[in-house]
């Protein structure tokens, strides 16, 4: 912090050595406020956190779920909610109405009348009109395609004629929308566990570049590198401080890999020289500092590891501790779950900046609250509601307190968590 001092030191009155002193204070105000940035929002009292089950309170169906997805439905800040049905031909949007609870209606006319299997979909704003947007996948994993279904800021969902429907790569499973080349613009990053391609280069991904009003251009011959199959998931992040988006992929069986973006959004594979050598079933990955040294580490949750890479005999989940420009080092730590897991969400549930952990398990659902570099308590029982056996979650803030609620489903049922402090 700079020290700022009046250097002026002729003779004056009263009046104006009270405007000068009023003057290098807003300066030092200003400062403060310039450098420091957006604050994350502190809780009171941490330690009465709680997630409370409020599934009945707003009539949330405790129905089976294919897929979910909170987003801006309409103008209001307000966290709606989009539905997936079981059977994967259903895409609902639930409106947040707040205490009155959410307000069932369908996407639009074209998802009224569509008659294809929705096998995954994601929202984002594609162009930056305020409102969250639709990309669906559709169709077998033989001919998959992909259509963007663009909101008319009122919570309904139609297709551009231009702007349609388009082919994707045979086996492509998911999408994930974020701003790859840095221009402000959500891109989209297409990828899958069993993708099939003719051509001599593998590519296992596809990314669509925003122009800008949510049209795409297909860039991934120009921007990603050769890839082996059997990518299950991804986590998007900063790992080497630049300023840009770099990619994490998370492989079914072998090595995960390391994806480092030059800036503009082009592509290249760094595993060997900034990721340990590890041989594992990977099923998921997500990202935060859990140091506090300025830059993302991962957290890895598997199906198992191979018995040469664990740290301890029942390791199964690890962290990867960034040690400065996307160099990561194996860190274990027996507070993580010791059994396979299938999802890991990082977030600061009980509001204290520090990152917990919220992993699903084949014995439910985890809750490592983070106390700062590397240390973590288990608050499973203390904040979690009783039922906690979930496939997938998603979270926004319901109630607009400034924390992070959470949607979860399962095969059998699905439930709205309440992030509370009382």
């Amino acid at each position: 912090m700079k020290d700022y001092r009046s250097n002026y030191q002729k003779k004056t009155s009263p009046a104006l050595c009270l405007i000068d002193s009023l003057i290098s204070w807003l300066l030092i105000l200003f400062l403060f406020s310039a450098c420091g940035g957006p604050k994350p929002h502190v809780a009171d009292n941490p330690a009465s956190q709680r997630f409370r089950d409020a599934s009945r309170f707003f009539s949330i169906e405790k129905s089976s779920v294919a897929h979910a997805s909170f987003l801006r439905a309409n103008q209001d800040n307000l966290s709606d909610l989009a539905v997936l049905s079981k059977t994967k031909s259903k895409l609902y949007i639930l409106i947040n109405q707040k205490k009155k609870g959410f307000l069932k209606k369908q996407a639009g006319q074209w998802t009224q009348k569509n008659k294809e299997e929705i096998n995954f979909f994601a929202t984002a704003d594609l162009n930056r009109d305020g409102g969250d947007d639709l990309v669906l996948i559709l169709g077998g994993g033989e001919a998959p395609k992909t259509r963007i279904l663009f909101n008319n800021k009122k919570g309904y969902f139609y297709s551009k004629e231009k702007e349609g429907e388009y082919p994707l790569i045979p086996g492509i499973e998911k999408v994930i929308p974020v701003d790859l080349d840095g221009d402000g613009d959500k891109d989209l990053f297409y990828f899958g566990s069993s993708v099939k391609t003719l051509a001599k280069k593998s590519y296992q991904t596809m990314i669509w570049v925003n122009k800008g009003d949510g049209r795409f251009e297909d860039l991934t011959s120009l921007l990603m590198p050769s890839l082996p199959s059997g990518i299950r998931d991804a986590s998007l992040a900063d790992y080497n401080g630049d300023g840009v988006v770099d990619i994490f992929l998370v492989y079914s069986k072998g090595q995960n890999r390391l994806l480092l973006n030059n800036g503009v959004g082009k592509f290249s594979d760094r595993t060997s020289s900034r990721m340990p050598r590890i041989l594992d079933d990977s099923i998921h990955a997500d990202w935060a500092d859990f140091d506090q040294d300025g830059d993302n580490d991962l957290l890895v949750v598997n199906r198992s590891i191979n018995k040469i890479y664990r740290g301890y005999p029942d390791e199964t989940n690890y962290f990867l501790e960034n040690m400065g420009g996307g160099n990561f080092k194996k860190r274990s730590h027996k507070m993580l779950p010791h059994f396979p897991a299938s999802k890991v969400y990082l977030l600061d549930g009980n509001g204290n900046t520090r990152p917990d952990a919220l992993i699903l398990t084949s014995k439910g659902v985890y809750y490592l609250q983070g106390r700062g570099r590397w240390d973590f308590s288990d608050e499973t029982h203390r904040r979690l509601p009783r039922y906690r056996q979930f496939d997938q979650m998603t979270f926004g803030d319901i109630d607009e307190d400034q924390f992070l609620d959470l949607f979860a489903w399962s095969g059998k049922t699905s439930r709205l968590w309440l992030n509370r402090f009382d």
